[in-house]
């Protein structure tokens, strides 16, 4: 497949002349190509974390850049005062649509359920932190990386729209039609743009369906548009052509880029088979246990993916202070493992939280002391420690490796192996 972002940029150009005085409800009334259409702020904020998640680049950092360097693109309020701050803010807990229009990158990129959620908590955090905000960028991406897995709509409408939005799963799309409108929220506009493709026979009529139910064309567009193109796996050329043409050459470059990311990284369909299933741990051909503690194999390295545990053991994972335990690891370790919302230190069921999300690496140093010491005081636990920090907080596994240097002589500690691969070189 060639041109994925492109999918996100023809939704956002096609919906953006029938976002507000243009507003429609009929279907053929839709022209993907008028000739006044045009990129909006979707289209940049989505290239804008696609780059950070290819280059490795901190997302807020390069969201803000990239935004600023194109200002007149409708931006909403409260990101406009934070793009136009002297210097990076906080994020601001919004749970606006904006998390869903611009994390498609993270469902095309991943390999993974698991990665898929924590690359789209990455997009979502800058500014969308808020647990709404969150969910509608994971839903969305899920929906794309369940398109590209080659799964069916049955499988797509169970474990995004179901899941995520219970309330909207027996809804159809004549049923919310008459009654839609213009609306911002990711609770009214991540439903709205799954049932749009769901109910979708190809891409073109994914997008039409999505600028015709009458709300905030351009995102309902961008966010269905990704998810359709990844189920249905083509795009009329016209519309491609017409995308590239007014497009900036950042752009087109990502968008080169991310092509040959996701080809050199695809699994081949043989290989699919082995993907873990609920209610397993994977544990690739490199982790293969030879370690033996408390009379039990385990591994060499905390496993790529983690879906139940002995129990004797304990799933490591970076939170926030806080406690709002959203994304990533820290979802995992809520919905699986007994983290407490509200906890955002220590020992809690089955797992023991680490905060990465209050500063600076010289801000998590004294919390891994803390486990270390912790880890050694109780050696009826073995603690699979996985990548803290590296998600989103932002940092990289050569930030956050040395921090746990003591911990490679202790055995009933496992570090990933990205963090053991940086010990062994320094």
């Amino acid at each position: 497949m060639k041109n994925l972002l492109l999918s996100t940029a023809i939704g956002d150009i096609s919906g953006m002349t029938y976002e507000f005085s243009l507003r429609t409800k009929d279907y053929d009334a839709v022209n993907l190509l008028h000739p006044a259409n045009t990129y909006t702020d979707d289209t940049v904020c989505t290239f804008a974390c696609a780059e950070a998640l290819l280059h490795g680049l901190n997302m807020a950092e390069n969201l803000r850049r990239r935004c600023r360097e194109d200002m007149g693109r409708g931006y909403g309020g409260r990101f406009w005062h934070w793009l136009i701050a002297p210097s990076l803010q906080p994020a601001y807990n919004s749970f606006g649509n904006g998390s869903g229009m611009r994390c498609s990158a993270a469902g095309f990129m991943s390999k993974r359920e698991e990665e898929c959620i924590n690359l789209a908590t990455q997009t979502a955090m800058p500014t969308h932190n808020h647990p709404e905000g969150i969910k509608g960028a994971v839903a969305t991406a899920l929906a794309i990386f369940y398109g590209m897995q080659g799964k069916d709509k049955a499988f797509i409408r169970q474990n995004v729209l179901e899941k995520y939005y219970p309330d909207w799963a027996d809804l159809t799309y004549e049923e919310i039609k008459p009654d839609y409108y213009f609306d911002e929220t990711c609770q009214k506009t991540i439903p709205a743009a799954l049932i749009c493709f769901l109910e979708s026979k190809d891409y073109v009529d994914c997008i039409k369906l999505a600028i015709a139910l009458g709300g905030d064309a351009d995102t309902l567009a961008a966010i269905a548009g990704p998810m359709a193109y990844a189920f249905y796996r083509e795009m009329p050329d016209e519309l491609v052509q017409n995308a590239k043409a007014k497009l900036p050459k950042w752009m087109l470059e990502i968008n080169d880029e991310m092509d040959a990311y996701v080809e050199a990284n695809q699994r081949p369909k043989e290989k699919e088979a082995g993907i873990p299933t609920e209610n397993s741990v994977h544990i690739s051909t490199e982790d293969v246990a030879d370690k033996i503690y408390n009379g039990i194999e385990r591994t060499n390295f905390t496993p790529e993916r983690i879906t139940e545990l002995r129990e004797d053991e304990i799933f490591v994972f970076g939170s926030n202070l806080a406690g709002r335990h959203g994304g990533g690891a820290a979802r995992i370790a809520h919905e699986k493992f007994g983290a407490i919302m509200g906890q955002g230190v220590g020992l809690q069921g089955q797992c023991y939280a680490i905060p990465t999300m209050q500063g600076g690496v010289v801000t998590i140093k004294p919390y891994v002391d803390e486990f270390i010491a912790f880890a050694k005081e109780h050696q009826e636990y073995f603690f699979y420690v996985t990548r803290i920090g590296c998600g989103i907080a932002g940092f990289r596994d050569r930030d956050i490796a040395p921090l746990f240097k003591k911990a490679l002589s202790i055995d009933n500690i496992c570090l990933p192996k990205s963090f053991v691969g940086v010990l062994n070189n320094r």
